[in-house]
């Protein structure tokens, strides 16, 4: 593993991530990349390209940015800018092209054989998007973005194209709740691990979840 390379892709990042709240700050790369070790670990994946993708997978995040090119551009020119194989660089970059949730809404991993890099990253990046750290940072985006915490009578919107899913993050008409974001994306997750090792994690952070907004809706109503 260059070393040198991790600690300065690090600063990188945390400098890029700076003026994030806390939902994509560096705190989440910290975790991604963490259970994404592990992962990788446990897969047999190659560690040097997971924990790079895994550091650089939110640089100038589409929400964020507004350009959908943006993280795999800046990831590109980051790694060539230091020198790392060409080859090498390709397959980290096509794993932060293609790992977001609205990506696969859109059609980007059907009928391609991934590699094990790419499930391991993607598993730890949904991973940190659910369970208990994942209702925190639903809750800190949701705020971060002026968003109501709930509003009965507007019903999530479930099975989202890509066009309404990116669409539903700017709908200036219908509330962008977060508990509905639970519904529409975070209630997803679970069966779209890819790694066996992802999808024994992912049972209990769903769970985790389920409760949370079950208890949440009682509380509401005042019923608790």
């Amino acid at each position: 593993m260059p070393t040198e390379l991790i600690a300065r892709t690090e600063t990188f990042v945390q400098e890029q991530l700076a003026s994030c709240d806390g939902s994509h700050d560096w705190w989440h790369i910290h975790r991604v990349r963490a259970t994404a070790r592990g992962l990788a670990l446990e897969e047999g994946a190659d560690s040097e390209i997971v924990e790079l993708a895994a550091l650089l997978h939110d640089v100038k995040d589409w929400k964020y940015s507004g350009d959908p090119d943006a993280g795999a551009n800046a990831c590109a020119e980051w790694l060539q800018s230091q020198g790392y194989p060409t080859d090498r660089t390709e397959v980290i970059v096509d794993i932060v092209k293609n790992m977001g949730f609205k990506n696969e809404l859109g059609g980007s991993v059907a009928g391609r054989q991934l590699s094990v890099e790419f499930k391991c990253v993607q598993d730890a990046d949904r991973l940190d998007a659910i369970g208990a750290i994942g209702i925190g940072r639903t809750f800190c985006f949701g705020g971060a973005k002026k968003n109501p915490m709930h509003v009965p009578g507007v019903a999530p919107k479930v099975g989202l194209t890509m066009e309404e899913y990116v669409k539903s993050q700017s709908d200036k008409e219908r509330p962008n709740t977060t508990i509905n974001h639970f519904y529409e994306k975070l209630f997803t997750l679970k069966d779209k691990m890819k790694t066996a090792a992802g999808k024994r994690r992912a049972e209990r952070r769903h769970k985790t979840m389920e409760e949370f907004v079950e208890r949440f809706k009682r509380e509401w109503d005042g019923e608790e």
